[in-house]
């Protein structure tokens, strides 16, 4: 009794690592919701072999790479993930937005494209060798031939973006076309019925290989040009075995006139159902030489993960579905946290293009609001940024003269009683 008491401890403290870990492993919830059962019943019958039960986190992690590895060899004879089941996940979303390296891939002949996903996948030249039971020199001859054949069904802009090298912003001053003062802006409520719309733009960047947006940031009251941040994602990566990828992001400060490379680099997988974080870096700017390279993974119990509200296993779903708040003496109020609730249709028109749009918001906290614009291709358009009075007034990152303007002049919401203000408009490069 008193070892399942100790085992049942246990296994709810490290049940969301477990189940997120196999979750991002496994191509669909319900092939995962399986391979969660056998996990915590192996895990369960070998418990009292367990002697050091400080290393439970490990041991049971171990058992559910396993598990997946079991689970992979029945569907597939291997327990490395298959070429297919590799081209399936990392081509997710390639109809819907056709320009990334696996659609050139899928059209190159088998035995070239298998070899470039492997190496994609992150696997060595004596580890494909071992794989595709041929000789390394023969993968070696392969991959030359391979990469030459990518090549010439490159466009010059596909090149760049895959070369070795590649140009993040071609343009000498970084700004990617954004005016100095925001573009027009009118925000219409919309007659038309809600439409559901599957959305991977998070950050303004859709997280597939060869990908690249901008995002212009117009702070208020003045509304002129502060930050041009550009985002790409320039290859695979594997993050505790789970298939993902590398996403960098490059800010431009313009009062300052200066590049911050790598201002943020993190790390994402992207599904039929839902798009997650796998880590993040931190500190690897160049302005932050002094500070030691921090790096956190999904399956540190504290890392902030992309969640849907309280569901910290499975990440945030791609489907945007009709989820309205509940409206209380005309106050905005909502259950939970990093949900998406949304506001209906709007027909959104930056200078002189118009999108039609569906609105959602998203609380982070008391502190943090996000308005968000999704056009009917799944792309954010715009993101308008709201902070609260509260933590306006109380940061000392704002000069009082720009506090006082922030809190007379912009435009305000209530949500949950909390009083929050416009910061700024975020708007998509894709809007142009």
């Amino acid at each position: 009794m008193e070892q399942d008491l100790s085992f049942e401890m246990l296994l709810n403290k490290y049940r969301v690592i477990v189940e997120r870990y196999i979750n991002f492993k496994l191509p669909t919830s319900f092939d995962a919701d399986d391979v969660i059962q056998e996990t915590y019943y192996a895990a369960y019958i070998g418990y009292e072999k367990l002697r050091n039960k400080e290393l439970f986190k490990p041991w049971i992690l171990s058992i559910a790479r396993n598990q997946c590895n079991i689970w992979y060899r029945r569907r597939y004879g291997s327990d490395i993930i298959s070429l297919d089941a590799i081209a399936d996940m990392a081509d997710t979303n390639t109809k819907e937005y056709d320009n990334t390296a696996m659609s050139i891939l899928n059209s190159i002949p088998k035995e070239y494209a298998d070899l470039l996903k492997l190496t994609m996948q992150g696997y060595k030249q004596r580890e494909i060798a071992e794989r595709l039971n041929i000789p390394i020199g023969t993968v070696k001859s392969r991959l030359h031939y391979a990469r030459k054949i990518f090549r010439s069904m490159c466009t010059p802009d596909q090149i760049s973006m895959y070369e070795k090298g590649r140009k993040i912003m071609p343009k000498k001053d970084f700004t990617c076309g954004f005016p100095e003062i925001a573009p027009r802006l009118v925000i219409t409520e919309s007659s038309r019925p809600f439409f559901e719309v599957k959305c991977a733009d998070e950050s303004f960047i859709i997280p597939i290989i060869g990908n690249k947006n901008s995002e212009g940031t117009y702070r208020y009251p003045s509304k002129k040009l502060a930050l041009v941040s550009t985002c790409y994602v320039p290859k695979a990566a594997r993050i505790h075995e789970v298939a993902g990828v590398k996403i960098c992001r490059d800010t431009y400060n313009v009062k300052a006139g200066k590049l911050y490379k790598n201002e943020k680099i993190w790390f994402s997988q992207l599904t039929d159902e839902y798009i997650r974080d796998l880590a993040t870096i931190d500190c690897d700017c160049d302005e932050d030489d002094d500070l030691p390279t921090s790096i956190y993974t999904f399956l540190e119990e504290d890392y902030d993960v992309c969640v849907n509200g309280n569901d910290r296993v499975h990440g945030r779903p791609l489907l945007i579905k009709e989820n309205p708040p509940k409206i209380e003496d005309g106050k905005i109020v909502v259950d939970e946290y990093n949900i998406r609730y949304t506001m209906g249709t709007y027909d959104v028109t930056i200078g002189e293009k118009t999108f039609d749009t569906i609105k959602f918001i998203r609380v982070q906290n008391n502190y943090n609001i996000t308005e968000n614009y999704v056009d009917k291709n799944g792309r954010l358009v715009l993101m308008r940024w709201y902070e609260s009075i509260a933590a306006v007034e109380q940061t000392e990152w704002y000069t009082d003269e720009w506090k006082k303007a922030i809190l007379s002049e912009n435009p305000r919401i209530i949500v949950n009683d909390i009083e929050y203000c416009l910061l700024e408009d975020r708007i998509s490069e894709y809007a142009l």
